[in-house]
């Protein structure tokens, strides 16, 4: 039996504050008023029937700043639900991998009535997202207070608050307690050692597109200058001297202005919230005040592309001219040991925390791929040129080119060899992945049926009506 948000009692008197919305300073109060009824109406009734307060009380917003600031929270139930309603993967006891439901919610792994982390923090919070996105409009003809804000059935109530203005942004918390337990783990670990627009009918589509060009150009712009030294100039010193400067300096600018320099400015933000929370006469959550202060301020994290991109650039220096330069590597390996956290330092510290987005793939950036066979080609190329092989061939050079040219082949051979008898995922991943599309095709099948017995029994109940005298 399939439970629904009406049958049960989603409302909690516990309060955990999940998402933050933050309205314009001069929003009217019939819309405050009418944005918070959508928000905690029920679902049957066209809301979200999700929980709603304001920072601050009506006392604290006389004597406060930020007083557009709202919360956004749900409770267990609610949040157990809203899993079920997105399709949310959990494991079940059996170690398999299936679609969440309620009814079924003591099957899966860790689960219990008393126990709230089985919904981690940011598939709570992608809930929560997802349910203030799935807010629609229904005989609103406009915004209230906003006659110019024109709504139409069906259409997402949020998007046209962000571009109408009336919503200035839509950000989750981070989970403070993690970050302390993630920060320790970090010390110890220290101590141990432009896009035109485009008419593309989905955002990934856009995405790629977009990727793909800028792919692209970096390449051309970072080792075009390489691939002249190496081909036309010929001077393997010259292109030495040039990798190794644009790989280190690269390196270390990347993380003083990704991490280090955000996070300086951010800490003196911080100080001089924390010196006027402490300045503050009012009776207040002092502590989550001062989070959601801060936060607000934060910048907006924008997705894993420029993340994608520097490996992709600092991939193709080590890989490129590996034969020339293979200090290349280590200078690599210490760079990321100390960019894994640089990066988890930005993300927790100085960027907002981003709401999780479901992926099925990394998508073009499988362009790692292509830059490995170049790499074969490259690489093959500049030992062929190198004095010391020459001199094996000092009479047929047509011989030494055969001979390189069989090389490269024989190398990207074995390079697809391997690549098909690696799988990409697990033996084991496979079989639940398979299990789970059986079960989820066994299950809508059921659904099917059962829809299809029911419309039957509603015909033959018309039926026997329409014979009755």
């Amino acid at each position: 039996m399939k439970v629904t948000l009406s049958a049960l009692d989603t409302h909690e008197s516990s309060f955990t504050p999940l998402v933050v919305i933050e309205l314009a300073q001069d929003v009217k109060e019939e819309t405050k008023e009418w944005l918070k009824n959508r928000i905690i109406t029920k679902k049957k009734d066209g809301g979200a029937q999700l929980s709603f307060r304001p920072l601050l009380n009506k006392y604290e917003k006389e004597t406060l700043e930020n007083q557009n600031l709202y919360l956004v929270g749900a409770s267990k139930i609610r949040l157990l639900l809203g899993a079920e309603a997105v399709g949310l993967v959990k494991e079940c006891s059996d170690n398999t991998m299936r679609a969440f439901t309620y009814g079924t919610r003591h099957s899966f792994k860790d689960f219990d009535d008393d126990n709230d982390d089985f919904l981690s923090m940011a598939e709570r919070q992608f809930i929560i997202k997802h349910e203030l996105e799935n807010l629609r409009a229904r005989d609103e003809k406009m915004i209230p207070g906003y006659p110019q804000a024109k709504l139409y059935p069906g259409k997402s109530l949020l998007r046209r608050l962000l571009t109408s203005g009336i919503v200035v942004q839509v950000f989750p918390l981070h989970d403070n307690e993690a970050l302390k337990k993630l920060e320790d783990t970090w010390y110890t670990r220290f101590t141990l050692k432009f896009q035109p627009i485009e008419n593309h009918r989905l955002e990934s589509a856009y995405q790629n597109h977009l990727i793909l060009k800028v792919l692209v150009f970096n390449f051309l712009n970072c080792f075009a200058s390489l691939f002249y030294i190496a081909f036309v100039l010929r001077d393997m010193k010259l292109l030495r001297q040039s990798l190794a400067t644009l790989l280190i300096t690269s390196q270390i600018l990347n993380q003083i202005v990704e991490s280090l320099l955000p996070y300086w400015l951010q800490k003196k933000h911080h100080v001089r919230v924390k010196k006027k929370v402490e300045a503050l006469k009012a009776d207040i959550d002092a502590t989550l005040y001062e989070q959601v202060v801060l936060e607000k301020e934060m910048g907006t994290y924008l997705g894993t592309f420029d993340d994608y991109l520097e490996l992709f650039l600092q991939f193709g220096y080590v890989s490129l001219f590996s034969c020339v330069y293979p200090l290349a590597a280590a200078f690599a390996v210490l760079n990321n040991l100390t960019e894994v956290n640089s990066d988890a330092l930005k993300m927790c510290r100085v960027l907002k925390r981003p709401f999780s987005e479901p992926s099925a793939s990394i998508g073009v950036w499988l362009a790692f791929e292509t830059m490995s066979v170049i790499s074969v080609v490259t690489n093959c190329a500049l030992i062929g040129m190198s004095p010391q092989v020459n001199a094996l061939f000092p009479e047929s050079k047509t011989d030494l080119i055969l001979i390189v040219v069989a090389v490269e082949h024989m190398l990207l051979a074995l390079k697809f060899i391997l690549a098909f008898a690696i799988p990409d995922k697990p033996r084991h991943i496979q079989m639940k992945l398979a299990r789970l599309e059986f079960e989820s095709l066994e299950a809508l099948k059921q659904q099917q049926m059962k829809l299809t017995a029911e419309n039957l029994k509603e015909e033959c109940r018309e039926g026997g009506k329409e014979k009755a005298p």
